[in-house]
């Protein structure tokens, strides 16, 4: 069979409308009955509705950041972003082959709540944004020449988080295409485990569903196969399946000396089931997992391949400057990359679980990932939204563990302890591999609270409570699910309160906070504690703590919005990475302040580290690694250099010098080029430089960009929190000498020209290279307006009766509702006399100010064609033929609405009498 398995992007070309949408009242009985019926939906959900002026935006999408801040009425806490309500809208045809086929659609995150309809009836609700989920449509698609019409109703009013959640689907859509006999959704599960030193087994369920109408037979083949496509197991196992029903299939596979999956060495393995019927193909999979073994000690913590490791980890929201939360996959590769160039080893979604692509992205590069919930209940749905992380989630080795909830007001109760106990044996059921953790920020000592009955404490802060919890829980793993929320503002050495920023030599912090070296030494100096997650890798949009306006993201990051490094950054390299780290703060560019005492500090793990200003000696002294070393230097421009040593030994040299005026920018790539396929995206990191190429740290001039060739500029940052320049634009500011442009491929190999102008500075031009590379396979979209719902009148008149009768609207029997892509009516062949079609034509702005084609693909007798009173056309059609006929602006002004309505004359030799394939109006 051809076209078996496929799975489409449905991220193209969708129509979009920010607002509720103004439906006119109808309360005919007509309109309530219909409405009432499957594929009766009004308004923006229902098949009819124009749609011609909405905009039309590409997904990933999330409306709320392109809107203006608004202090009146927006929310600190979401970074005084507008959410409310939106309606999105995609049309789309399938090949008439895929009738018979299960197509699956799946959505890997809508924000908030969100209702889709597929030609014009309610299919499902989602009620979080962070959970992926899928809505079976085999059943309302239409195949072959009608499109179908997917509406989605999104509800941001309301907020789950109480950060900046963006609004819309913001996430990746797919439409997976399978055979009736087919391998599940979500339908392999890849289970290793460690036999001894050489053997692993690994233990494969493969759900087969049948939507045939009887029983098939089949033989379902699975085999692993390593990086380089070598086949290293197979196995095959024939059994039956009934029809309507699925059977689960386990295989047991061992596999002798794997490469072992590792943060440093990933290596990763593909499962491939394919299934057959008597040597046919009828689906096949890709499952990617990797062999590592993961055992939490309560002594000595984390073990990953029985090895000791200390948990460096970051907590993270999912938001990135200019683009919201709508990030490309290269985007999101180049955050997990950020981190791990810092040298963290593990990623906490917080407060919920990512998107599956951060997940892949986090396999590839080796980074552990504590797999969050969103919702603390116990409910249906609640439970749903927990089985739903785990069956998604379980296949990928950077998960290492589940994380129930974060900071709930049940924590320390009786009804948590309760829920927790629930919650637990819904993931055991589903995955017994992983351990199960809360983050608790109180409760930890409460006899009948949560805290000693899930797998591994969480402790968010409250490090000063690790021993006394450890000594009267000796057997209870202990990990910093949360720590530090230390304040600092990226290229500022300064508090200012009227500023709102922070300076940058780990001193200032949130009360319930601690310092970078505080939070550390805590963790560091006990193995007991596995490890820390910090708050936060980078500054995320909302929850501006401790200001508000005008500050409208975080100060917690180690990097800013944008990634780029604040001073800590190079801390946590200090205590996190193995090699010889010396970073020196602040920057010597002083104007105004010589002879001022400046303070000069380390982020260091050399042993000793000397300081000269201008070649003069100042001193050479031993670094207490949680302490740091301080001087106060009186300001005089010129270089400062530092130089480490360890074990007598120069390692390490770093210096700053007081830099001239910009004369340029420069331009960093996170990689050499953008892959043509229309989907690829870069952060293009723009920095002030001056004559001798230093960077320039001081400046904030407004640099407006100009892009050709095969790319666009999706948005624009600069990591200031305080800035409330658009992010959906071509042009920026400098914040402390830098800022960011998040630049996507289009379809094609021109290489991209970026331009930049600043006052100043002549125009700079750079060069991006676009390699060549398919556009992944994806459904087109149809943006003609359909008009295939009308009515007819059952019986036939013998004598001509008058097109514009009144239709009574009660009167659900002279009149029958048809589909006209269908195809010509069974019930006029063969038949002599008169019918009348009606149906009702809504019209855009657009259509009613301009000129449009009413277009009939099919139709045959002697019609009469009138749009409400007027007469359009007299034809007489002998065989079927399509006939077009101009609407004219006068025909359409002033009105919302037009009834069309069609009187054909049959004669009983007619093959196709009527209206038989679909009409459409082109604008």
């Amino acid at each position: 069979m051809n076209n078996l398995r496929q799975r489409l992007s449905m991220d193209k070309d969708w129509l979009f409308h920010l607002g509720e949408v103004d439906v006119p009242v109808n309360k005919s009985h007509n309109s309530i009955y219909g409405r009432a019926k499957a594929g009766g939906a009004i308004g923006p959900a229902g098949m009819e509705w124009n749609d011609a002026n909405w905009e039309t935006v590409q997904l990933p999408h999330d409306w709320s950041y392109q809107q203006p801040f608004d202090r009146e009425n927006g929310v600190p806490n979401f970074g005084f972003k507008p959410r409310g309500i939106g309606w999105y809208r995609k049309k789309f045809r399938l090949p008439a082959e895929d009738l018979g086929k299960q197509l699956m659609l799946e959505f890997d995150g809508i924000a908030t709540e969100a209702s889709i309809y597929l030609n014009g009836s309610l299919l499902e609700r989602n009620y979080s944004a962070y959970t992926s989920f899928t809505v079976d449509i085999s059943d309302r698609a239409y195949y072959g020449d009608r499109p179908n019409v997917l509406a989605i109703r999104v509800d941001a009013t309301e907020a789950e988080g109480w950060w900046y959640e963006g609004a819309g689907i913001y996430r990746h859509v797919w439409l997976t295409t399978k055979m009736p006999l087919h391998i599940a959704e979500r339908g392999v599960w890849v289970r290793p485990e460690k036999i001894n030193d050489t053997h692993w087994q690994t233990h494969i369920e493969t759900v087969v569903g049948n939507e045939l109408e009887y029983d098939v037979n089949y033989t379902l083949t699975t085999y692993i196969q390593n990086a380089k496509n070598d086949v290293v197991k197979k196995a095959r196992t024939e059994s039956k399946c009934a029809a309507g029903s699925k059977i689960t299939v386990v295989q047991q596979l061992i596999v002798t000396n794997p490469d072992i999956w590792d943060i440093n060495t990933p290596h990763l393995y593909q499962v491939h089931s394919v299934l057959t019927i008597e040597g046919q193909l009828y689906d096949t999979q890709v499952t990617s997992y990797g062999y590592r073994t993961i055992r939490i000690c309560p002594d000595q913590g984390f073990f990953l391949n029985e090895k000791p490791l200390k948990l460096k980890g970051t907590c993270n929201h999912q938001d990135h400057a200019g683009v919201g939360v709508a990030l490309p996959d290269g985007l999101q590769e180049y955050r997990i990359r950020r981190l791990k160039d810092m040298g963290s080893n593990a990623y906490r979604a917080a407060h919920h679980n990512p998107t599956p692509e951060l997940l892949d992205i986090c396999d590839r590069l080796g980074m552990l990932v504590m797999d969050e919930n969103r919702n603390f209940e116990t409910s249906g749905e609640g439970l749903r939204q927990l089985e739903n992380m785990v069956t998604r989630d379980r296949n990928h080795p950077c998960v290492v563990f589940y994380s129930l909830f974060n900071e709930e007001p049940h924590q320390g109760t009786p009804i948590g302890r309760r829920m927790v106990k629930r919650m637990m044996r819904t993931v055991k059921r589903l995955d017994p591999t992983r351990p199960v953790l809360g983050a608790l920020n109180g409760g930890v000592m409460e006899d009948e609270g949560t805290a000693d009955i899930m797998e591994i404490t969480g402790f968010n802060y409250m490090h000063a409570g690790y021993d006394k919890f450890r000594a009267k829980h000796p057997a209870q793993p202990i990990i910093g699910s949360e720590t530090v929320s230390a304040f600092s503002t990226r290229g500022n050495y300064a508090n200012d309160s009227i500023k709102q920023v922070f300076d940058s030599y780990d001193q200032e912090k949130a009360p319930w906070g601690a310092t970078v070296r505080e939070a550390w030494q805590a963790v560091a100096t006990r193995d007991f504690v596995m490890g820390t997650f910090v708050w936060t890798g980078f500054d995320y949009r909302g929850e501006p703590t401790p200001y508000e306006w005008p500050s409208i993201n975080t100060h917690f990051g180690i990097m800013d919005t944008c990634g780029f490094p604040k001073d800590a950054y190079y801390l946590y390299q200090a205590y996190w990475l193995d090699e010889p780290i010396l970073h020196m703060l602040p920057h010597w560019n002083w104007q105004g302040r010589d002879g001022q005492p400046i303070k000069v500090m380390t982020h260091t793990n050399c042993e000793e580290v000397s300081l000269y200003v201008n070649g003069q000696f100042i001193s050479r002294e031993h670094v207490d690694l949680y302490k740091q070393l301080e001087w106060e230097v009186p300001y005089e421009p010129g270089i400062v250099r530092m130089e480490g040593y360890n074990n007598g030994q120069l390692v390490k040299v770093t210096e700053i010098a007081t830099t001239g005026e910009t004369v340029a920018l420069r331009l960093e790539l996170q990689k050499p080029y953008l892959h043509g396929d229309g989907k690829d995206a870069i952060a293009v990191n723009v920095y002030a430089i001056d004559a001798q190429q230093r960077f320039v740290p001081t400046d904030t001039r407004f640099v407006a960009f100009t892009l050709s060739g095969s790319g666009k500029i999706l948005g624009v940052g600069n990591g200031d929190p305080n800035c409330h320049e658009a992010d959906a634009a071509q042009s920026r500011s400098l914040f402390a000498g830098c800022c960011q442009l998040i630049v996507q491929s289009l379809h094609g190999t021109e290489p991209i020209v970026l331009r930049a102008e600043a006052e100043g500075l002549a125009p700079m031009t750079w060069v991006i290279q676009v390699k060549e590379a398919s556009e992944p396979p994806h459904i087109a979209s149809v943006r003609e307006t359909y008009v295939n719902d009308w009515y007819v009148t059952q019986e036939p008149y013998s004598e001509r009766p008058d097109p514009l009768m009144i239709m009574d609207s009660t009167d659900m029997n002279t009149w029958e509702k048809v589909d006209v892509s269908y195809g010509a009516l069974n019930m006029l062949k063969g038949i002599a006399g008169y019918v009348v079609f009606r149906s009702q034509l809504r019209l855009s702005d657009q259509a009613k100010s301009s000129s449009n084609t009413l277009r009939f693909n099919a139709i045959q007798g002697d019609v009469e064609v009138y749009a409400d009173m007027e007469l359009l056309l007299v034809a007489s059609l002998d065989e079927p033929a399509s006939l077009e006929i101009p609407l004219r602006e006068v025909n359409l002004k002033g009105k919302n609405a037009v009834t069309l309505s069609v009187l054909v004359h049959m004669t009983e030799q007619m093959s196709k009498p009527g209206i038989s394939s679909s009409v459409c109006l082109l604008t």
